[in-house]
């Protein structure tokens, strides 16, 4: 008999473990240990804005909160570690938690992601809060992401944010705090993860000199490092270091191309790391050059990258217009 295909997580990097399932976690102890003392002293605010880069752990982060939040046992060095096998650890990590809600996005009518969180996905949280704790103690709920709410699903979210429920507490992982709506923000207790240094990126990644490209292409974030080296990512291969330069001189055929086929998962999910990365190296290479072409070159790239997740474009015409867009930033400096 055919195993059945694990359903598809929108929440998570390809290839790469999902934060619920990650217990190991380097960096940002001041800001795990904010959060246990806010919860420890009784000042627990309702709502916190998880904000950062993509790739530094802020729903890792969010899962450890909520692990501790529940009730779970406190077990290690770290401010909320806690041991796997603690049994609230193992029904967060099930899924089976009743005083746990995750928004994120659903899937479409092809199962594949949708683009935005909707709104009536939106107002389960409504629901969910107005419920008392199953088990006494804490509800708590997660969205992951905030960026990712559509304009009428974060108003929906506004009435919790504006009249939240005693014994409850709202994670907003965040990738880009200046995008999202005003009163969102003005409703929550920000707390800003920063990029860290090399060895912990390093240290996330089990250590080794043959990790030393991906930690530079991480830049300090090391979810990123993880979700790139679990797609088998090669970030030694000499193609790969001249990347950015190939792109700036109007190669950006051999770079993308070559790394769709290196990487590993679904298409539309190879597709996306290809186009992150591309996106990473074209904002570098603006910053380098100046001028508005290549800030122009980011943005059509990052309005590719939704469309083609969410129409289910075929992946070899949506390189062929990333590569487009790319030689055509180099060659108006010509």
């Amino acid at each position: 008999m055919k195993a059945e295909k694990p359903a598809l997580e929108t929440d998570k990097e390809p290839e790469a473990p999902h934060p619920r399932e990650t217990f190991s976690y380097v960096g940002h102890d001041a800001e795990e240990q904010a959060l246990l003392d806010a919860l420890r002293g009784g000042r627990m605010h309702h709502a916190w804005l998880l904000a950062g880069a993509k790739g530094l752990g802020k729903a890792t982060l969010a899962y450890r909160f909520a692990r501790i939040a529940l009730g779970a046992t406190r077990s290690g060095a770290r401010p909320l570690d806690v041991d796997p096998e603690d049994p609230i650890a193992r029904r967060v990590t099930a899924q089976s938690h009743p005083d746990l809600f995750i928004l994120r996005r659903g899937l479409n009518d092809r199962g594949k992601p949708r683009r935005e969180i909707t709104v009536d996905e939106a107002r389960e949280l409504g629901a969910f809060f107005s419920l008392a704790p199953s088990e006494g103690g804490m509800r708590v709920a997660i969205i992951d992401a905030v960026d990712d709410l559509n304009r009428n699903a974060a108003n929906a979210i506004l009435k919790t944010l504006e009249e939240p429920p005693a014994r409850s507490v709202l994670l907003l992982v965040c990738h880009a705090p200046g995008a999202i709506l005003p009163t969102i923000r003005s409703r929550c207790r920000r707390l800003a993860l920063r990029p860290v240094e090399h060895d912990l990126v390093r240290a996330a990644l089990g250590g080794g000199k043959e990790n030393d490209a991906l930690v530079e292409l991480s830049k300090g974030r090391p979810g990123r490092a993880i979700a790139l080296k679990a797609q088998g990512l090669d970030a030694g291969n000499a193609d790969l270091r001249r990347a950015q330069a190939s792109i700036a001189k109007g190669d950006a055929a051999s770079v993308l191309n070559a790394l769709y086929d290196q990487i590993s998962g679904e298409p539309f999910e190879r597709l996306a790391g290809v186009l992150e990365l591309a996106e990473e190296w074209t904002r570098a290479v603006g910053v380098e050059q100046g001028g508005e072409r290549w800030a122009d070159a980011w943005s059509e790239l990052e309005t590719l990258r939704t469309e083609a997740e969410g129409l289910d474009m075929d992946p070899r015409h949506a390189l062929a217009r990333a590569i487009g867009v790319l030689d055509r930033a180099a060659a108006s400096r010509r």
